[in-house]
């Protein structure tokens, strides 16, 4: 079986009660419209005077209301089944996204990942209808085909003369129609990769002038789009002409010789009406392509779905992290990412409560570095030890209470300005949101808001500085053992920068603290300055001891001459 059928049999495991409903109501609708033709019949000869009684006269008044009764049901489950059943595949895809962290960013864009998480489920959450659709319509045409051998066996002799052609039809349908849903689906996610990325750059582009170079690159993946969605119709349009030739040769077919046997004395009039009507039920047999067609559309998306599940997860630790003061420790770190090497053996040591700042030139692996030594991001090689415990082996909620992080662009996740400030997997008190707000030198602009603490993230507006600033308070309100603060002060000036960091040293005493610094003022405050250069360790040493070396002081871009900092 494949993995995305292991997916949408899951998927409907799940829904079991709801999908025991509609099966219920499924299998009520076809046995009701099963009965109606009989029914039908036996009043048309009432009426003809070969038989007596009012008994099929109500029967159909009630086979009538209880097959309405059935189709309102059955919409009814079937909406709420799709949209109950689609909810929880985008749970558990955007749960699987997050379990992938940082390390599915080589697998899959965010654009690709967007439209998995939305177009991708919402067709897999229409597996449920569209099996039982698929099943009951085959039912109800073996159930026609059945009525119709016991009306006369010559009549069934007729139509199965096609069942072979639609089954080829059928089996390529499904395949050929799988395989376009991929492809749509696929362009689909590189043109919102696009735009997201157009999005994230419209200052840039406004700025630059460029906005029709870049509409034609967003809307480059459009001809495949167009490609596989005409390819898709295509297809059943093939199957549906095809079909359109079979239908009516068999339909004359059948009801010449139902005809036929009413000269011959061998049918009633009744069962003419019936053998007429059992026919369109099952005709049904053939409509089925289209019922495939959507059925290959489920499996195309469920295989796109399978691939995210299908992505190998980081390394999950189950282990309980001890005690300690914050001693951090990386051995062998390699990290690979787009086929290059971005971070190549390297080895580092920052004692328990000391400041390491980490510099170097643009893409010497900074930001990478301070990813993996906080287990946001698994190294592909190598070991990284909290206080003598590794952490690819310890539980991630006790990681993520001994590390915190501060970014250089933080997102604004909670509802209010405190809970921004106090957002994680734990609460955190007023008194220490107000604390840390003080620290990182958050609370000034904060009290000229108009509710404050309480007022809600969608009201602020907000400058690249006074983001960071609740970036920081974020991180020092965790009362973590080490913070790591990516470029996190990279949006104010050097004296508010010298501002925040006398108050942090303060609030953060005793705390183990990784630094990514572009400034030569970060480097100098720190106790130890690591000197990356092309993913490797160059130097490790205090500031004042590296500024010897003209290279170093040439990544903050200080001349040759020996500067005093």
């Amino acid at each position: 079986m494949r993995e995305s059928d292991r997916l949408l049999a899951a998927t409907v495991g799940g829904n079991k009660g709801m999908f025991t409903a509609l099966g219920a109501l499924y299998l009520c609708e076809t046995a009701v419209g099963l009965l109606i033709p009989y029914a039908l019949s036996a009043s048309v000869d009432v009426v003809l005077g070969r038989a007596s009684g009012t008994a099929p006269f109500v029967l159909v008044c009630t086979l009538l209301l209880a097959l309405t009764a059935a189709e309102t049901g059955t919409q009814i489950t079937e909406a709420r089944m799709k949209a109950v059943t689609t909810a929880r595949l985008r749970h558990d895809t955007f749960a699987r996204i997050f379990q992938l962290g940082l390390s599915g960013r080589d697998l899959f864009t965010p654009g690709d990942l967007l439209n998995r998480s939305t177009e991708s489920t919402a067709e897999a959450g229409g597996a449920a209808p569209n099996l039982l659709h698929a099943l009951f319509a085959a039912i109800t045409a073996t159930g026609g085909l059945v009525a119709l051998f016991l009306i006369d066996w010559r009549l069934v002799l007729v139509f199965v003369l096609g069942i072979p052609v639609v089954g080829l039809l059928a089996r390529i349908l499904i395949r050929r129609t799988t395989t376009l849903t991929g492809q749509y689906q696929q362009a689909h996610g590189d043109l919102s990769d696009r735009f997201v990325d157009a999005v994230g750059g419209a200052r840039t582009i406004r700025a630059s002038a460029t906005l029709d170079q870049e509409v034609e690159r967003i809307l480059a993946p459009l001809p495949r789009l167009r490609a596989a969605g005409t390819g898709f119709w295509e297809a059943q349009r093939r199957a549906g002409w095809y079909l359109s030739l079979l239908s009516p040769t068999l339909q004359i077919g059948v009801l010449a010789t139902a005809g036929y046997g009413v000269v011959a004395g061998r049918l009633t009039p009744g069962q003419l009406l019936a053998a007429q009507l059992y026919l369109v039920y099952a005709m049904r047999l053939l409509s089925q392509v289209g019922i495939f067609a959507e059925l290959g559309r489920v499996r195309g998306s469920a295989e796109r779905l399978a691939e995210v599940f299908a992505a190998p997860l980081p390394r999950a630790g189950r282990g309980a992290l001890p005690p300690g003061n914050g001693a951090l420790a990386l051995r062998d770190i390699t990290v690979r990412a787009g086929g290059r090497t971005v971070l190549d053996r390297v080895c580092l040591d920052v004692p328990a409560g000391r400041t390491l700042a980490v510099v170097g030139a643009s893409g010497a692996g900074k930001t990478t570095l301070a990813l993996v030594a906080g287990a946001a991001l698994a190294p592909d090689e190598g070991r990284v030890r909290l206080d003598g415990t590794d952490l690819a082996d310890t539980d991630r909620a006790d990681v993520r209470t001994a590390i915190a992080y501060a970014f250089e662009r933080p997102h604004l996740l909670g509802d209010t300005v405190a809970g921004v400030i106090g957002y994680g997997d734990r609460p955190v008190d007023a008194a220490a949101v107000r604390s840390a707000a003080r620290a990182s030198r958050a609370d000034g602009f904060i009290s000229r808001l108009p509710l404050r603490y309480e007022t809600p993230v969608g009201d602020l507006r907000l400058s690249g500085g006074e983001l960071q600033r609740l970036g920081l308070a974020r991180a020092v309100s965790r009362g973590a053992r080490v913070v790591i603060f990516d470029d996190a002060m990279s949006s104010v000036d050097t004296a508010t920068e010298n501002e925040i960091g006398r108050a942090l040293d303060e609030s953060l005493h005793g705390t183990t603290r990784v630094v990514v610094a572009h400034r030569i003022t970060t480097a100098a405050g720190a106790d130890l300055v690591a000197w990356l250069e092309r993913g490797r360790v160059r130097a490790v040493g205090p500031h004042r001891q590296l500024l010897a070396d003209p290279a170093y002081r040439a990544v903050f871009g200080v001349g040759q001459e020996r500067t005093e900092t």
